[in-house]
């Protein structure tokens, strides 16, 4: 009996449950009939025309369709048709993962309302140039680099070379971007926009100090201001008050970087052997502790250092002569002279001192500080003419042909040690060529006497070479004296000078043997 009390109370569930099931579907079956749509998503460019057809909804008699979710207010209805109200922008449209979805409500009387959806992509175009955030960028970057991209496609700006600041303080760059590559192969619609970075250089402590006055050079990609050093003169046993003067000028050196001034110490850190020198370590002025008790120079190496950086530095030369000092300048024997020039004469030939002598020119100038008058540092030159030269021993002679009847010079005897010198005028006066042959030695160049000097001594060291090897030849042949005397005899007379009627000028005796 319990039983089929529960079989029968489980059929009438089962019954119960059924007719909720068919009364469901009796409702759902004619609401989802009331209109259809593709599944699909549609697909349509950006900027497309207006009245471009989306989606066509399939409906059933009576329905009547309204929008619901319009994006934008982009779309509405042409019957059944979803049609797009504008041109899309793809840019400006809200979207969410890249679709618009609209959503359409379909209504029968007496059925109950159904929404569809469709799903619409809007294909980007290529129809706007880039644009950049800034209008202009400003930059600042360390000199010793050159900019670059990073690449073609990633707008990083790298430092990569050398930037010299003394060359350049600012740098426009113009960036150029393209939103399509390879525009003539895409055949796609290219934009491109342009920006201006200015970067600004920016000087670092790069270079050390210069000594000055220097000359600039490089190398490789350094600068450099090479300084040639200092010189200066003392006198011997003489204590110097003050700063030396020196050439070409006072020691300075400035900081290399050109819109930098470092402050430089300077020291003296070599050649200061007795310590008679010392530097002022602020203005590089150099000056005498004590007198110098050696002639001649002595080089004190100097070094200039940046005093909040003492890597940066550098070092020159200081020459300080230690000469014996001078009471007396170079004299001239005379204060004017007169030499002479056969208007025939070439370069290279002496003024003369006379008009028929032919003894050439000579001008000397005396140094009372020495004994002999003869001062190992004195050198001649000429001033004011064009003409001649002078030799270190005081001879004239002529540089060029003259081509007039006189000219004037100067001559100056300078002492190189001391920079004293002394003058004397010199009128040189050309007179006319002579016809007749002048005598021994007259009018010849002095190469051209030091030359046959020269031939003549190979020549008589040549014979005695000769006259040596015949007589080793006639000894070893067991000649006697009176043999080689006798062979020899015919070279000999043939050197021998010749007297007025033609036999020996010499004592003829001076050979045993010689038979005259």
């Amino acid at each position: 009996m319990e039983l089929y009390n529960v079989q029968g109370k489980q059929q009438t569930a089962n019954i119960l449950l059924g007719c909720l099931v068919l009364f469901s579907l009796s409702i759902l079956c004619p609401a989802e009939k009331l209109c259809t749509v593709s599944p699909d998503p549609v697909s349509i460019k950006e900027n497309s025309t207006v009245d471009v057809l989306v989606a066509r909804i399939t409906c059933s008699d009576d329905v009547q369709l309204t929008v619901t979710e319009n994006p934008s207010e982009a779309f509405y209805l042409r019957g059944t048709d979803l049609i797009a109200k504008r041109g899309l922008d793809f840019e400006s449209l809200p979207r969410v993962d890249d679709a618009l979805w609209v959503r359409v409500r379909c209504n029968r009387t007496g059925s109950r309302s159904v929404n569809v959806s469709v799903e619409v992509f809007i294909e980007n175009v290529n129809d706007n140039p880039p644009n950049f955030a800034q209008s202009h960028y400003d930059l600042q970057v360390n000199e010793n680099r050159y900019l670059r991209l990073e690449n073609a496609n990633t707008p990083n700006i790298l430092v990569q070379n050398i930037i010299d600041y003394d060359s350049v303080q600012k740098i426009s760059l113009v960036l150029h971007v393209q939103d399509t590559y390879n525009v003539s192969e895409s055949g796609e619609p290219s934009f491109t926009a342009v920006v201006t970075i200015t970067v600004n250089v920016k000087d670092v402590d790069n270079r050390p100090p210069w000594f000055q006055p220097c000359v600039r050079t490089n190398l490789g990609i350094a600068k450099l201001c090479v300084s040639s050093g200092y010189r200066a003169k003392v006198n011997l046993t003489e204590k110097e008050d003050g700063a030396l003067s020196l050439e070409p000028g006072p020691l300075y050196a400035k900081d290399g970087d050109r819109n930098r001034s470092e402050l430089i110490s300077y020291r003296i850190i070599r050649g200061n052997e007795g310590s008679i020198f010392q530097i002022d370590e602020e203005t590089g002025n150099i000056s005498m502790t004590k007198a110098a008790d050696i002639a001649g120079p002595i080089s004190l190496t100097v070094l200039a250092s940046q005093v909040t950086n003492r890597d940066q530095f550098a070092v020159t030369q200081v020459t300080i002569e230690v000469l014996r000092k001078s009471r007396n300048p170079p004299r001239f024997e005379k204060e004017r002279y007169e030499g002479y020039i056969y208007s025939n004469s070439v370069p290279e030939t002496m003024i003369l001192r006379d008009r028929t002598s032919n003894r050439p020119f000579r001008v000397r100038a005396r140094d009372e500080d020495f004994a002999t008058g003869v001062n190992p540092d004195m050198r001649y030159e000429v001033q004011y003419s064009s003409y001649v030269n002078v030799t270190n021993e005081g001879f004239v002679l002529l540089k060029r042909i003259v081509k007039t009847d006189s000219f004037a010079l100067q001559i100056r005897a300078m002492d190189l040690s001391t920079g004293e010198f002394g003058t004397a005028a010199l009128s040189v006066l050309v007179i006319p060529a002579v016809a007749v042959p002048l005598p021994s030695g007259a009018g010849y160049r002095a190469g051209d006497m030091a030359l046959l000097g020269l031939i003549m001594a190979a020549i008589l060291v040549l014979c005695f070479i000769v006259i040596g090897f015949l007589i080793s030849r006639l000894k070893k042949g067991g000649a006697n004296l009176d043999k080689i005397t006798e062979c020899l005899a015919p070279c000999l007379k043939m050197t021998r000078p010749q007297g007025r009627q033609g036999h020996p000028a010499v004592h003829q005796r001076w050979l045993p043997g010689y038979r005259g």
